[in-house]
């Protein structure tokens, strides 16, 4: 894991970090979690948004004297959703989320990789990070997390190719797009993590397809209903133009016409988003 690029730096400057660390090395900075966020966030904020949780029945993990996790903790306070908001135009995210953990011991919730650009803002006390490269991860394992499967995410860090991490109260820390990493606390401590979910382009193009396909009339047509009054051989006749009439569509679907759509409203988007004036993240 070699770079001339250090992974610690005294301030976060957003120029600097689009330009050697967004999805490409973790950053460091001590004292920069107020620099993001803004704002010191305590534990009476913490018990306020915990109330808040529970009284809206939404499930809160926890280790009885160990730890308690809130993710999207920015739904149970407006302040948090606003900067959440804010930063999520500036990082390029649809939407943007922070979690919050709180621990009252050594604990850790094991080495992981997340589909998310994750910002860890340490607030009290202090965590040992480890952290490693994507290129560590299976394809396949990759595939299945950004195609949202279930299960997938935990997994072994390797023994000789990982960077660690002392974060102490203040602190920020950047971990990249699928990196591993892990978190152990060594008591004490409170952080909220800004979540900067990323995007598969299926998620982003299909609905830009449905879109076209929708004002053009593309598939309209109804399908056979496959009625108990069928013949065996109606039945099998039926089934056989819906096959025939899906490979039409599927192949209608890859014409250059509807493609020269689906990219006109791409820019399109991309345009009004750019065009949106930049928020002010303090």
């Amino acid at each position: 894991m070699t770079s001339d690029v250090p992974f610690e730096q005294p301030s976060f400057d957003f120029d600097l970090f689009f330009s050697a660390y967004w999805r490409k090395r973790p950053l460091y900075v001590p004292g920069g979690a107020k620099e993001l966020l803004g704002r010191v966030w305590t534990d009476d904020d913490f018990d306020a948004a915990l109330a808040r949780a529970r009284a809206d029945g939404t499930e809160v993990k926890e280790r009885p004297g160990e730890v308690t996790f809130i993710e999207q903790v920015s739904r149970f306070d407006t302040d948090l959703r606003d900067r959440a908001d804010r930063l999520a135009g500036v990082f390029g995210a649809p939407q943007a989320w922070f979690d919050a953990i709180r621990t009252c011991a050594r604990s850790g919730i094991g080495a992981h990789f997340d589909h998310s650009d994750n910002f860890v803002l340490q607030q009290n006390g202090t965590k040992e990070w480890t952290l490693a490269s994507s290129q560590h991860l299976d394809r396949q394992d990759v595939v299945r997390r950004m195609m949202n499967h279930p299960g997938v995410g935990a997994h072994e860090l390797p023994v000789d190719d990982s960077v660690r991490f002392t974060v102490g109260p203040g602190d920020l820390l950047y971990i990249p797009l699928l990196w591993l990493h892990s978190g152990v606390s060594r008591g004490d401590s409170l952080s909220v993590s800004l979540v900067c979910p990323a995007v598969s382009l299926q998620a982003a193009v299909l609905p830009l397809l449905a879109q076209v396909l929708r004002a053009r009339g593309v598939g309209h047509q109804p399908v056979p209903a496959l009625h108990t009054g069928l013949s065996p051989q109606q039945r099998a006749e039926a089934t056989a133009a819906l096959a025939r009439a899906t490979r039409a569509f599927l192949e209608r679907m890859s014409d250059d016409v509807l493609a020269d759509a689906v990219l006109a409203l791409q820019h399109r988007r991309l345009t009004e988003e750019s065009a949106r004036p930049a928020s002010d993240t303090a």
